[in-house]
């Protein structure tokens, strides 16, 4: 029984044997007609075409025809959302190296030892053998044409905003702020078309900001809850471009309920660098040009319109000398890096507000929640006007006994003012805004003191 078994071993081993032996042998006689022949290996591909049993010219004229009609019929096409852009293949010199592929083909299965040759031919033969196809462009063209798609495409963000359309309030959308990443456009361009075959199609890389203010924060705003209106000179025209300036920066302010406002941080210095120019203004009781002149106006016509609007004044500055556009008691200066006016939003809802300027006036609006309000006055009280001093100056070089007023001086001012709250015609409030005191400037008289006989 062992002696049969061992035989019936020994005959499978052999006949095993033969057949590795008939198979190395086939594989050895289909490599060596293969490497006695000038063409290149079964199996060999060029991305998906098939260039196997063909010499390196006839592979070359089969990739060159097939990859040129790839090209003029399958045009690099560019998407975002649904707009298309195409880039033919010319535009922007897409090319393929032939030759190169060419080469590379012919010496898979001719280049290494002995061994590596005849595995990577069995492995060809039997499994199949691809070089992938690097496509070579013009880097510079290409970002030629991303930036000006771009052109097309980007766009600042837009925030909603409402508008006072004769008496009706509307709101409208807000716009999100698109900007194409052209470098990282042009990496996923490059890493497609090394990567995956003909046609290419890429979504173009684009940077989504949203805006400052969206339509969902306008969904409570529904009524004009206050406006006021100031009057200036058109024919001073650096004052009107400071004035222009200032209202652009508080119209479309969105503030929440609690948050406060900052004049200074929401206007920014009045620079010259900014757009603004010199225009008369107060400085130690004299008029004198200065930067930024007329912003005042602004903010002193922001400050009325937020004190009928029932918001929580934090704080305000009287001018040194009273402005003729409000009333007096009812302004508000500032001044870059000194002094602010800020106000909080003292209602449950968001408000909003905007500015409205025309030749010769301006106008600020605030909008919030239509419920029902207290009717708000502001009213000044306790006025006093304090008549300014008289300063008399000897003037040496002036006749004896002639008087000549180098000023007339200015009157002063004391006002306290309140901001009053009714309802239903009945005060219910009585809030004590300030008490502002506006110091007169001295009359000056300079009299002569010449001696006449002196200059005999």
């Amino acid at each position: 029984m062992q002696i049969a078994s061992g035989k019936r071993t020994t005959n499978i081993i052999l006949f095993l044997a033969i057949i590795v032996l008939f198979s190395s042998v086939s594989l050895f006689a289909a490599n060596a007609a293969f490497a006695v022949r000038d063409e290149i290996y079964t199996g060999v591909k060029i991305g998906n075409i098939p260039v196997g049993g063909l010499s390196e010219a006839e592979a070359r004229t089969k990739v060159t025809t097939l990859m040129n009609d790839r090209l003029a019929k399958n045009p690099l096409i560019l998407i975002y959302k649904d707009r298309e852009w195409t880039i033919q293949p010319t535009e922007i010199k897409l090319s393929v190296d032939i030759d190169s592929l060419i080469k590379q083909a012919y010496q898979v299965g001719r280049s290494g030892n002995i061994i590596q040759r005849l595995q990577e031919r069995y492995i060809t033969i039997n499994k199949g053998y691809q070089l992938p196809i690097n496509f070579a462009y013009d880097k510079e063209k290409l970002s030629e044409i991303l930036t000006s798609i771009a052109t097309t495409l980007n766009q600042e963000p837009q925030s909603a905003k409402v508008v006072l359309n004769g008496v009706k309030i509307v709101s409208i959308p807000d716009t999100e702020g698109l900007k194409v990443d052209v470098e990282a456009t042009t990496k996923a361009i490059n890493d497609k078309i090394n990567t995956d075959s003909l046609p290419y199609k890429v979504s173009l890389v684009v940077n989504v900001t949203k805006p400052n203010i969206v339509l969902e924060d306008l969904k409570s705003i529904d009524d004009l809850i206050a406006s006021y209106t100031t009057q200036f000179n058109s024919q001073n025209e650096n004052r009107v471009q400071n004035i222009r300036l200032a209202a652009t920066s508080v119209n479309n302010i969105l503030l929440r309920p609690g948050e406060t406002f900052s004049f200074n941080q929401t206007v920014g210095l009045r620079l010259a660098e900014y757009g603004y120019k010199e225009a008369p203004v107060f400085i130690n009781g004299k008029l004198v040009p200065d930067w930024g002149g007329g912003v005042c106006q602004v903010s002193s016509t922001l400050y009325n319109a937020v004190l009928l609007a029932d918001m929580n004044i934090l704080e305000r500055t009287s001018h040194y000398r009273p402005p003729g556009y409000v009333p007096l008691g009812q302004d508000a200066t500032v001044a870059d890096n000194l002094l602010d006016f800020k106000f909080s939003n003292s209602s449950e809802h968001n408000i909003f507000i905007g500015s409205e300027l025309t030749d010769t006036h301006l106008t600020i609006y605030v909008f919030g929640k239509s419920e029902k309000r207290p009717e708000i006055t502001v009213a000044a009280t306790d006025k006093k006007v304090i008549e300014p001093n008289t300063i008399v100056k000897q003037d040496p070089d002036l006749e004896l006994g002639k008087e000549v007023v180098e000023s007339e001086g200015e009157k002063g001012f004391q006002v306290t003012t309140y901001r009053i709250k009714q309802l239903n015609g009945k005060e219910i409030s009585r809030e004590l805004l300030a008490k502002d005191e506006f110091p007169p400037d001295d009359r000056i008289v300079r009299v002569g003191t010449k001696n006449l006989h002196d200059q005999k």
